[in-house]
């Protein structure tokens, strides 16, 4: 028994080792395992850099020509998302500056705007918006909600205090109540800060199993050069085997993890709340779920170019399933379902709430107990596809 341990010790580490040459002699493999990881969050993070748009051009349709307009305009302009780039006689001479991209909204006064407002009624103003850029639409809708409950709220005020003075009643009103919002986790309200921290894992995902499957795909063609027969290959056990690469890729992907988790958001401040121990506890069932997960599609790629299609068709499906461009909740029980099949699913969600949200290891419990279940049930299927359902090549002895 003592002999069998030890020798599947020596098989195992003289597979890690074989792996770590395979790995840093492929130039294809070290562009996904170092250098996509090292360079992707950059890109992405200069990407959606800056985070908010400020001082969006505006153009004004004044038809009521009053004190109250003049103030709302000029509390807009004041404001950090909006400037007001001037005034047009008419809808379609505003539609004309939009159109050549002299602004980004129009702000259009009725006519009877102030007369609603010496009734007493609800008035109307309508914002044009041009759809064509997220971020311009959200600075403009931020602005014309901050300005209009500030109008609303002074008005409301006035009309108290006249109220006051005169001695009537306000028939059960109550004084005006200021509220205030505070962001909490994305403080800055950013997309950025909102969507990267989710995107970081996926890379990490992304990155490792592609390097797996383009090192499993090297491997056949060496043995369909070789007559069958791959010279790299190492006789060991299945189980030896996949334990051997395993490690190599844990090892591998320590630093990577690191520089993308901690170093990546404070290099653009994002939300930095949760405990770096904490996170990096939890990274540790993510990447063995990753690298098993890996095995088991590596079992389905027999050219070294497929693992691009992988990449292209992978991508975008692990992005919506991990709820970051819609909210689980939100989905059917079916997606919710494959998406559960996932590490990047669980990782997300616990890693977003962790660094967005400041939650501590126990708050995540559930994510971190749904990928440790995961590195087991794709440990044992890479395992059973391993030992029965490939087909073998002779491997060399090596001594």
């Amino acid at each position: 028994m003592i002999n069998k341990i030890w020798h599947s010790v020596c098989c195992i580490f003289k597979v890690c080792k074989r792996e770590f040459h395979l790995t840093f002699r492929d130039m294809g493999v070290v562009l996904f395992f170092l250098a996509l990881p090292t360079v992707y969050p950059i890109l992405y993070a200069l990407i959606y850099n800056p985070e908010y748009v400020r001082d969006v051009p505006a153009v004004v349709v004044d038809d009521c020509r009053s004190e109250t307009t003049r103030e709302y305009t000029r509390r807009l302009d004041a404001s950090q998302y909006v400037k007001i780039a001037g005034y047009a006689a008419n809808m379609q001479e505003a539609r004309q500056a939009m159109a050549q991209k002299e602004c980004y909204a129009i702000v259009y006064f009725p006519r009877d705007f102030e007369e609603c407002l010496g009734r007493g009624e609800t008035a109307h103003l309508s914002m044009y918006c041009d759809m064509s850029m997220l971020l311009r639409y959200k600075s403009i809708l931020m602005a014309q909600t901050d300005v209009t409950a500030s109008i609303s709220a002074d008005i409301q005020a006035d009309v108290m205090q006249i109220a006051a003075m005169q001695g009537l009643s306000m028939g059960g009103a109550v004084p005006t109540v200021k509220s205030t919002s505070v962001p909490m986790g994305n403080t800055s309200m950013g997309i950025a800060s909102a969507l990267l921290p989710g995107i970081l894992v996926l890379i990490l995902q992304q990155s490792l199993v592609l390097g797996i499957c383009m090192l499993a795909a090297g491997g056949r063609e060496r043995a369909r050069l070789n007559g069958g027969i791959d010279p790299m290959a190492i006789r060991a056990g299945t189980a030896c085997t996949m334990i051997g690469k395993a490690l190599c890729y844990f090892v591998i992907y320590i630093v990577p993890t690191i520089y993308i988790l901690k170093y990546v958001p404070m290099f653009f401040s994002f939300p930095q709340n949760g405990h770096s121990l904490d996170i990096m506890i939890f990274m540790i069932p993510f990447l063995l779920s990753t690298i098993f997960m890996g095995m088991v599609i590596q079992r389905f790629i027999h050219e070294r170019e497929t693992v691009f299609l992988l990449f292209v068709f992978s991508s975008v499906l692990f992005l919506f399933l991990s709820g970051l461009s819609w909210p689980r909740y939100g989905m059917s029980p079916l997606w919710t379902v494959i998406g559960d099949c996932f590490p990047s699913t669980w990782a997300v969600n616990g890693y977003v709430a962790m660094k967005s949200n400041g939650a501590e290891l126990w708050q995540v419990a559930h994510p971190y107990a749904m990928l440790w279940v995961q590195t087991v049930v794709y440990f044992v299927i890479a395992w059973v596809v391993g030992r029965y359902a490939t087909p073998r090549t002779t491997a060399i002895k090596h001594s």
